[in-house]
């Protein structure tokens, strides 16, 4: 007698939270597409559009890189992405792309940030953002390795929400600079509540779903070893 993992309904209004955030990811990416793009174009010398930017080449990469990695990240949900959730190929073909643009859009992100016309609070806080992303997107990657599954579920999320940062940065900089706070700590401070706050929101979700999470994973579990 075989045991069947319970299926979940998804309701359209369930699911609509999630694609939304796939589709805020998506413009977010095509906007730092087009970002790097005009400025590519503005070396060449095809257009004269493209905005000036701090460590040039590394930006083009850290924007190319940033954009891919929003797109796939947000992919890997597994709110937003249902029926990615029974196929383990393409699963980790969209995790391995991730991972890469992840490293990549972190570890160049310290050499633009470190350019960049800022006070040295304002650096600080990116190149923590940064090198976070980096860790735990690395602990992720290990801990898939050694076959924690629920574990590197957990350090995926950690590292999403920092990859997220790209997006709510652009949000806590004008609200910060509508205030009467001095430009010296506003601006920092946008930058450390931008990804600070997105840990805090995946440490909430962490702990919100993962007994949920722990017991289905192994109801599944049992139900493909039960003959």
């Amino acid at each position: 007698m075989s045991t069947k993992a319970p299926t979940r309904t998804w309701s359209a209004a369930r699911q609509a939270p999630a694609w939304m955030a796939v589709l805020i990811c998506a413009v977010y990416a095509a906007f730092a597409v087009s970002t790097a793009t005009a400025y590519v174009l503005d070396v060449l010398g095809i257009t004269q559009a493209g905005p000036g930017r701090s460590a040039p080449p590394l930006f083009v990469l850290h924007a190319l890189s940033g954009a891919l990695a929003l797109i796939a990240g947000s992919l890997q949900l597994r709110l937003a992405a249902r029926l990615l959730r029974d196929r383990r190929r393409t699963h980790r073909r969209i995790g391995r792309t991730y991972l890469w643009a992840a490293w990549i859009t972190s570890l160049s992100s310290l050499g633009v940030a470190a350019s960049f016309d800022v006070s040295i609070a304002a650096k600080t806080a990116f190149a923590m953002a940064s090198l976070l992303w980096f860790a735990a997107t690395t602990v992720a990657f290990l801990r898939i390795r050694q076959g924690s599954v629920l574990q590197h579920r957990e350090w995926m999320i950690r590292s999403f929400s920092l990859a997220y940062f790209f997006v709510t940065f652009s949000l806590w900089v004008p609200v910060l600079a509508a205030t009467d706070l001095p430009q010296a700590i506003g601006y920092p401070l946008a930058v450390f509540l931008s990804w600070s706050l997105n840990l805090i929101a995946a440490e909430w979700w962490i702990r919100r779903t993962r007994s949920s999470h722990n017991r289905n994973t192994w109801i599944q579990r049992e139900s493909r070893t039960r003959p």
